[in-house]
């Protein structure tokens, strides 16, 4: 009896350390997977027939309805500290975006920000839901902007982060050639192999993504100063988007706030969430 107790504690200690080496390895990926099955939150994993593709999305909690928005070439999980401080008092809903995790395609159709953004006013009217809040990262930023300028009556407050109103903003990162076995894209392509419909359209999905990094968005200075929605500006003080672009952007925008996090950069969303996610849960109450 002794001997199985201490056996029984070796186990639960070895796969503790094990869980623990796994979520810090996965920038607390598998934790968030651990949450969606303890913790009462989640809500649904579905998806939606729209504009003709298949929108795979995931809905957390209860109360005022937020939708949240991860990054080109990323996918809903990288949200997921936000995603697990907002659905404690909020009904959250994250998508992976048209092409990207486990949303599909249209061939030979570009990615356009205003393309996602039609997707996600049609994801909320199959929903039911007249008007969200809405939180996003770098491209979802740029989706909840265009959002915010072409249906106001939508978007209730919205949060960026590291977003850009004009494809100049984005700053010199972008590589000369897409290259989609290049080893800056391992991380995001690894998942993308492992979830995606056609695990083989990474190549086309990347280069559809780099086209339109490097031609779009194209909203002015005259766009910003009609959206009435309250706004939340964040970027990183190294974030990859220019400094000025993001500071523009804030001082166009009606009464919006802007919050350079001090020392981060374009990932901290994920990396240093402790110095992101309490604002934008503070701004959304």
């Amino acid at each position: 009896m002794k001997k199985g107790l201490i056996v029984l504690g070796v186990l639960a200690v070895v796969c503790a350390g094990a869980f623990i080496y796994l979520d810090r390895s996965s920038n607390g990926i598998v934790g968030f997977y651990a949450w969606k099955a303890l913790s009462g939150k989640a809500v649904s994993e579905s998806r939606a027939e729209i504009n003709g593709v298949s929108l795979y999305y995931e809905a957390f909690g209860e109360g005022d309805p937020v939708l949240v928005l991860h990054g080109g070439t990323a996918f809903l999980e990288t949200m997921h500290y936000q995603i697990t401080a907002l659905a404690q008092d909020h009904f959250v809903i994250a998508p992976d975006s048209r092409a990207h995790g486990r949303s599909t395609d249209v061939e030979n159709v570009p990615l356009t920000y205003a393309l996602m953004a039609d997707d996600m006013i049609a994801l909320m009217d199959q929903l039911g839901l007249q008007r969200v809040d809405v939180v996003g990262w770098s491209d979802g930023g740029n989706i909840g902007l265009d959002m915010a300028i072409r249906y106001p009556a939508r978007v209730g407050k919205l949060v960026t982060y590291g977003s850009n109103f004009h494809f100049s903003g984005a700053g010199a990162g972008l590589p000369e050639t897409v290259d989609p076995d290049n080893a800056r894209w391992e991380v995001v392509r690894s998942f993308y192999e492992r979830v995606a419909p056609d695990p083989q359209h990474w190549p086309v999905f990347l280069n559809k993504i780099m086209t339109m990094w490097r031609a779009y968005p194209t909203f002015s200075a005259q766009d910003l100063r009609g959206v009435r929605a309250p706004v939340l500006v964040m970027a990183g003080e190294f974030d990859s988007v220019d400094d000025a672009h993001t500071r523009a952007m804030a001082a166009a925008i009606p009464g919006a706030t802007l919050d350079i996090i001090e020392g981060e950069d374009h990932f901290a969303p994920l990396l240093a969430p402790d110095k992101v996610t309490p604002q934008i849960v503070a701004f959304l109450e």
